[in-house]
């Protein structure tokens, strides 16, 4: 999510394991700066004119899911909502070769 300071903790959710993970698939979620994962200085390092480093940060995850052999490029997805979908949509404008699916849900 990067924003907010809200926090976006791994954790086991059922429907991703029946709808992902039984199919062979994997999902990973991203903790990148402007989060709360944290504390407050990881918040403000991706806030105003540092906005940018969110994004940098969410592009190195993908990059390294593809380097690490957990995925390929044309395989990997991204999808967020609100300030995810800010976060997608800018996936998609200036990393689209990382992803092969990219969802945007109502961006800020």
């Amino acid at each position: 999510y990067g924003g907010f300071e809200i926090s976006m903790s791994p954790g086991y959710s059922a429907t991703v394991g029946e709808s992902f993970l039984r199919e062979g698939m994997c999902y990973a979620v991203a903790c990148i700066r402007g989060g709360g994962e944290f504390g407050a200085r990881w918040h403000r390092a991706a806030k105003k004119e540092l906005r940018w480093r969110a994004y940098e940060d969410f592009a190195a995850v993908a990059k390294d899911l593809v380097t690490t052999g957990v995925t390929t490029h044309g395989t990997l997805g991204c999808m967020g909502g609100s300030n995810g979908g800010l976060l997608t949509g800018a996936m998609m404008t200036h990393y689209p070769h990382l992803f092969g699916a990219v969802v945007s849900q109502c961006p800020l």
